[in-house]
């Protein structure tokens, strides 16, 4: 039985909580509201906290995101079984309910999540956005296959390591064109803890926020993993969209002196590109299927094999379900496919990248 004191003592605590935390939920909302005010954000305050937080990460082999996320739910867990067992007072779960998700929320956006709310590529890079127009993705369509028709080339022995400098100097060489930050704090990437779950699901990489980690599913094939490595790095760069970070994996890929990397580019945009052939040509999916090399359709289709092999459908849906819902919560309202509209970016920057010396 709690004395009248420490009942007065638990009600200061409890309003000086709900205080702190209304008013970084406002701060936070502000962020959402105010593009501008994000962009100078996540470009004056951004890369200072991602060098903090990475060299503190890079201080460990294994990732902290992966831990972090197993302590979160434990203490969750924790919270509600004691709550239960020790018939802890509501007003005291309810400030130790909300002190854990201020914590969580806050951590999250200030160390990274505001990159949802900032400007968006066309208006960081002041691109005219191109108006879909059905011939001119026709001839998008018909040039990026003759490109990747010409990049073509065997990844067996593609070494990741040095994949990983090259993807790395790109971006330092590129930085500016791409209106990023550099350098941004560190790179590393991490290892999956749960690589197997992850699979399971069909992911390929993903990036930790709380503790600017970069995570490449060494499941994925060699063929990919260039691709899947810059997708990662340029939401450490923050750049949050998966379309942008599909863009910007593209270029720093596409324009990479390694033919390997260069190859990985396409042959990993290329299933977006005939995506979108099949939804607005339809009459001439096939012709321009057929245009494209038989080592390439068969990349194409031992990659999809190999995902499909380690799926686990019920993973699978869940994690579609709960990430489509967690970009539309972050505006992002295409959800999950917001990866397509690469096609739609690339487009519009087509006449500019190409031109970009090597």
């Amino acid at each position: 039985m709690i004395s009248k004191h420490g009942y007065k003592v638990q009600k200061r605590q409890f309003a000086l909580l709900l205080i702190i935390s209304v008013a970084l939920f406002a701060i936070i909302f502000l962020f959402s509201l105010s593009a501008t005010l994000s962009e100078w954000y996540m470009r004056g305050v951004y890369p200072i906290l991602a060098a903090i937080l990475s060299f503190i990460s890079n201080l460990f082999p294994f990732s902290l995101y992966d831990i972090f996320l197993v302590v979160a739910v434990l203490l969750l867990i924790k919270l509600v079984v004691f709550t239960i067992i020790r018939k802890t007072s509501f007003l005291k779960f309810l400030f130790l309910l909300i002190r854990f998700v201020t914590v969580i929320v806050a951590w999250f956006y200030f160390s990274w999540g505001i990159a949802y709310f900032r400007e968006d590529f066309y208006d960081r890079t002041d691109i005219t956005e191109m108006t879909f127009d059905p011939e001119i993705f026709r001839d998008f369509a018909v040039r990026f296959i003759a490109r990747a028709n010409l990049c073509y080339t065997d990844c067996a022995d593609l070494d990741r390591q040095e994949a990983r400098r090259e993807i790395e100097l790109s971006y330092r060489r590129m930085h500016g064109m791409l209106r990023i930050t550099y350098p941004n704090g560190k790179r590393k990437p991490k290892p999956m803890m749960f690589e197997s779950v992850y699979s399971k699901m069909g992911v390929s990489g993903y990036f930790g926020p709380f503790f600017n980690e970069i995570h490449v599913n060494d499941y994925g094939l060699n063929f990919a993993y260039p691709f899947t490595l810059a997708h990662e790095m340029a939401h450490q760069f923050g750049i949050a969209a998966e379309s942008e970070a599909n863009l910007y994996a593209f270029v720093v890929c596409s324009l990479s002196g390694d033919e390997k990397i260069r190859y990985s580019a396409y042959l990993s945009t290329l299933r977006y590109v005939l995506s979108d052939t099949r939804k607005f040509l339809p009459d001439e999916y096939e012709s321009l299927v057929s245009s494209i090399r038989p080592e390439i359709i068969a990349d194409l289709r031992r990659n999809r094999e190999h995902w499909l092999a380690a799926r686990d459908e019920a993973l699978s849906e869940v994690q579609d379900r709960v990430y489509d819902a967690y970009l539309k919560t972050n505006k992002v309202s295409a959800g999950q496919d917001n990866y397509s509209q690469v096609v739609g970016l690339l487009i519009s920057v087509d006449d500019i990248f190409t031109e970009w010396p090597l």
